[in-house]
């Protein structure tokens, strides 16, 4: 387990946290991804304020950490394992194909 799966751990641990079901971490953590889809609105100028979007990915983070925590999950490692997944799946040739295509549908909108 990563040192900051193990400090989410202890932080709830040391509050009585570790008691919230799963079910309501999740719940929380679609909160704060909202609160992360505002600031992208307010980074896009289409809602007023000041971004804080490091402020709600760090949020949003936590709680994924302590999702994966409650379910047993190392999520460093099972990160990891998908990105080695994602590289022999996605080709370095083959994906800035893809990405060029999508980058020339994006500007005909």
């Amino acid at each position: 387990m990563s040192r900051l799966q193990e400090r989410v751990h202890r932080f709830d641990a040391d509050r009585g946290w570790e008691r919230v079901r799963p079910e309501h971490t999740y719940l929380h953590l679609m909160e704060e991804l909202g609160e992360v889809a505002r600031e992208l609105l307010r980074r896009a100028a289409y809602k007023e304020g000041t971004p804080n979007l490091t402020e709600e990915l760090a949020d949003a983070g936590l709680l994924l950490y302590k999702l994966a925590d409650q379910l047993g999950i190392d999520l460093e490692a099972a990160m990891l394992r998908k990105l080695e997944a994602n590289e022999a799946r996605y080709p370095l040739a083959s994906s800035r194909e893809a990405l060029k295509r999508y980058l020339a549908h994006d500007d005909e909108d």
